[in-house]
């Protein structure tokens, strides 16, 4: 995962709240069927993973290219 300013049990929390609120969200719109739910919530959770981790691995090389682009300013 990038390195943020958080510890572990605060990115596990995170996770796991995007998780549930993902896979919520596919159930609300039938995205799987009552008998799917194991494999839809072990989805939920990778997919989770991967866009966080994802989301802040940009996030920190976008804000380390903008401090090195002032620096050289």
């Amino acid at each position: 995962m990038a390195s943020v300013p958080l510890s572990v049990a605060q990115l596990e929390k995170i996770v796991e709240i995007v998780a549930t609120d993902l896979l919520e969200e596919w159930a609300l719109n039938d995205r799987f069927s009552e008998e799917d739910l194991e494999n839809a919530k072990k989805n939920a959770l990778n997919d989770s993973i991967f866009v966080i981790d994802t989301f802040m691995s940009l996030f920190n090389e976008t804000m380390s290219a903008e401090a090195e682009q002032k620096r050289l300013i």
